[in-house]
């Protein structure tokens, strides 16, 4: 019995078939596989990117610039242990140029004070009642602390400057760096009523020739004194000033408190050093300067004292 039976295909074309179709849809479901793993490693990269570009570009912990600023290490210092200041920067003043600056701007401050509109000199009373009122309150302790002496300030009744005023001069004075205390051992301190170790007393002319006059001296109607406990301070002078400080009344008053304080404390007159040097302050600067320059200060700003040969 002879069938016929069909042809069966080549297996290896059937195979090939199979085989190229199945490499065709493996192909196909690849594709997604390999694009997604990309695209997510380039996200990573991206992303560890930008951090790392945040992490140079702001201090630990993205704080403000203040806080960044607290967090930064500080440059090294040089040798002593200070920092070197930028070649083209501002520098730190030593203390002592610092001083200065305060000196200049008090000086300033008190040339203006000085250069104010001066009484007419017929208008300064010339004699008073010879009774006074005594400025109030107190100020603290100024100078070394080896010997303080207490002061009151008075102002004679009727002249018209309130007491108070004459006592804020007073005390500017007395704690004046360059005043009595840069020996560093004796200080001042205002009071306004009990004992005390000596009064400035702002008078008329004529009260201050009266108390002056108890003591021996004649300060003629124009200078001042000091006797006993008092330190009297002629009206006429604290005002007008001298001829040498016209045009700086403030600084003159200064060089009133000072002389007399300086009697006081113990110094006596001295003359002026050589021309062109500063006056001592114990100098008698309303009799002439001898060719020293203006001074009212007993030290300079850098703490020396501003002597001259001493007057028998």
């Amino acid at each position: 019995m002879n069938e016929r039976r069909r042809p069966t295909p080549p297996p290896s074309s059937a195979t090939g078939r199979r085989r190229g179709g199945s490499r065709s849809r493996r192909r196909g479901r690849n594709r997604p596989r390999l694009l997604w793993p990309g695209l997510a490693a380039g996200a990573v990269l991206v992303l560890a990117g930008g951090l790392a570009f945040k992490g140079a570009t702001e201090p630990s912990g993205g704080s403000t610039d203040t806080a960044g600023a607290a967090t930064r290490a500080p440059e090294s210092p040089t040798a002593g242990g200070t920092e070197e200041a930028p070649k083209d920067g501002p520098t730190a003043a030593p203390a002592k140029e610092k001083e200065k600056e305060r000196q200049k701007e008090r000086e300033e401050e008190g040339d203006e004070k000085g250069k104010e509109e001066k009484p007419d000199p017929d208008s300064i009373p010339a004699s008073g009642p010879g009774t006074f009122a005594t400025a109030g309150g107190g100020g603290d302790r100024v100078g070394g602390s080896e010997r303080t002496l207490t002061y009151v300030v008075q102002v004679e009744d009727g002249i018209g400057i309130p007491a108070q005023d004459v006592a804020a001069e007073v005390e500017r004075v007395l704690a004046d760096e360059r005043g009595w205390t840069a020996d560093g051992k004796v200080g001042f301190r205002r009071v306004s009523g009990g004992a005390s170790d000596f009064r400035v007393r702002l008078a008329t002319a004529g009260t201050v020739d009266d108390i002056c006059g108890r003591y021996g001296l004649d300060t003629g109607g124009e200078v001042n004194c000091n006797v006993g406990q008092d330190v009297m301070v002629n009206l006429k002078r604290w005002l007008l000033a001298t001829q040498y400080y016209a045009d700086d009344v403030t600084s003159y008053r200064a060089l009133i408190i000072n002389h007399e304080v300086g009697h006081f404390l113990g110094h006596g007159h001295e003359s002026c050093p050589g021309a062109g040097r500063p006056a001592p302050v114990m100098m008698q600067q309303i009799k002439g300067l001898h060719g020293c320059r203006t001074n009212v200060w007993p030290y300079d700003a850098e703490g020396r004292a501003v002597t001259g040969p001493a007057l028998g």
